[in-house]
C-alpha cells in the first residue's frame, strides 16, 4: 500500500510533458487492446480456422463474416477510443485548467490592486513554478505599495516641517514679533537647505532609476579624494565623539568621476556617522582586489541584520536595529542612489555586517587604471 501511494505522489509530481506523453501511451495501449480483443472475439479467425481449402460457399460465408467482424472491431473500436480519449482529455484538462485558472484570477486581482493575491501551488513542476514566480511578483507588489506609501507619509513629513517652520517665521516677521537679523535668516536659510537637500535627492534617484547618470570620468586618485572627503566631514565626526581614519600604502587611480565618487563617499560616510555612537570609530580602507580598486568604509555602529542586507539598497528604505534609535535626517534613498553611481562606473556597491550592534563595512568596488608595476 505504501508503495502506490509512493508511486501515485511520483506520478503526481511528474512533469507535465511526462504526464501528456502517458495519457497518450495509455490511450493508445487501450485502442490497440480493446482492437485486438474484438478481432479476436467478432471474426471467426481462430485456432478453429479449417486448414484445408474451404468450398465456394463456405469462403463466402467466412469473408461475410469477417467483413462483419471487422466492422464491429473498427466501429467499437473508434467508440472506445473516443470514449478513452474524452476521459483523458477531460483529466489532462482538469490537471491543466483549474491551476490556469486560478493564476488569471491572481493576475486580475493584482491589476486592480490586490497585491496579497496568492497561487496555490500546483502539483505539477512546470504550473508549479508559475505559480511561484506569481506568487513572488505578488509580494513584490505588495512590499513596494507598503513602500511607496510610507513614502508619501515620510515625503509629507519631511516637507511639512521646514514648510511649517517657515511658515511660522514668516508670519512672526509680519506680525512683528520677529526682528530680521543674522539668526533668523540662518535658521530660515537652514529650512531652505533642507527643502533642497530633499528635492536633488529625489531628482538623483529619478535619474538612477532611469539609468541617465552621465558619467564624466577621468584619472583620478581614489586616495586623495578619500582623504579630502573626510578632512571635511572630520568637523562633524569631532563633534560627535566618533574617530574617522583613513589608510592606505599607494595612491589608488581610477578612471572615474570625481564629483560622482564624491557623492558616494559622502553618502557612506554619513551613514556610518549616523549608525555610531560616541566612542565608535570610522575607518576608510582602500587597495587593490582582483583586479579593482577597492574602497571599505568599516564602522564600530549599530550594525545591519542579515535579512536587511539587500533591503538597505532600497529606495526609500531605512532599516534601524533594535534597540536603536533611527537617524533624524535621511529619506532612504541615498544608497540607491550609491549603488546606482557605482555601476555606472562599472562598480558595485555592497554591504556585509556581523549582525546588529556589531558594526558595518561598504565596499565599493571599481575599475582600476592598467598599472606598470
Amino acid at each position: 500500500m505504501n508503495t502506490l501511494r509512493s508511486r501515485a505522489a511520483a506520478l503526481a509530481r511528474a512533469r507535465l510533458r511526462t504526464k501528456l506523453m502517458l495519457s497518450y501511451v495509455f490511450v493508445l495501449v487501450i485502442n490497440v487492446t480493446t482492437f485486438a480483443l474484438i478481432i479476436h472475439t467478432f471474426t471467426p479467425i481462430g485456432p478453429d480456422f479449417p486448414a484445408t481449402i474451404p468450398t465456394p460457399k463456405a469462403m463466402n460465408a467466412f469473408r461475410l463474416s469477417l467483413d462483419k467482424g471487422l466492422f464491429t472491431a473498427v466501429f467499437l473500436g473508434i467508440v472506445l477510443s473516443l470514449t478513452t480519449g474524452a476521459i483523458a482529455a477531460v483529466l489532462i484538462s482538469r490537471l491543466i485548467a483549474r491551476p490556469v485558472e486560478q493564476m488569471r484570477t491572481a493576475a486580475r486581482l493584482m491589476a486592480t490592486g490586490h497585491y496579497d493575491a496568492r497561487v496555490p501551488a500546483p502539483p505539477t513542476p512546470e504550473l508549479a513554478g508559475i505559480a511561484d514566480d506569481l506568487n513572488t511578483l505578488s509580494g513584490r507588489l505588495d512590499e513596494t505599495e507598503k513602500r511607496r506609501v510610507r513614502l508619501v507619509s515620510d515625503l509629507a513629513h519631511e516637507l511639512r516641517t521646514p514648510l511649517t517652520i517657515l511658515r511660522g517665521q514668516l508670519d512672526a516677521l509680519a506680525d512683528g514679533l520677529y526682528q530680521p537679523g543674522p539668526e533668523l535668516v540662518g535658521s530660515m536659510g537652514e529650512e531652505v537647505e533642507r527643502l533642497r537637500r530633499l528635492t536633488d535627492e529625489l531628482s538623483h534617484l529619478s535619474r538612477a532609476e532611469e539609468d541617465a547618470y552621465r558619467i564624466h570620468p577621468c584619472d583620478t586618485d581614489l586616495t586623495a579624494l578619500a582623504r579630502a572627503i573626510a578632512e571635511r566631514l572630520r568637523p562633524e565626526f569631532d563633534q560627535r565623539g566618533v574617530a574617522l581614519s583613513v589608510t592606505s600604502v599607494d595612491p589608488l587611480h581610477v578612471p572615474a568621476d570625481p564629483d560622482r565618487v564624491s557623492q558616494i563617499l559622502v553618502n557612506l560616510l554619513t551613514n556610518a556617522l549616523a549608525a555610531c555612537e560616541r566612542g565608535d570609530r570610522v575607518t576608510v580602507s582602500l587597495g587593490y582586489q582582483d583586479g579593482r580598486a577597492v574602497l571599505r568604509v568599516t564602522d564600530t555602529g549599530c550594525g545591519i541584520a542579515p535579512d536587511d542586507l539587500d533591503l538597505i539598497f532600497e529606495r526609500f528604505e531605512r532599516r534601524v536595529p533594535a534597540g536603536h534609535a533611527a537617524p533624524h535626517q535621511g529619506s532612504g534613498i541615498g544608497l540607491t542612489i550609491a549603488r546606482a553611481l557605482a555601476q555606472a562606473h562599472g562598480g558595485t556597491l555592497t554591504a556585509s555586517s556581523p549582525g546588529p550592534g556589531r558594526g558595518a563595512v561598504f565596499t565599493l568596488a571599481l575599475p582600476d587604471l592598467p598599472r606598470t608595476d
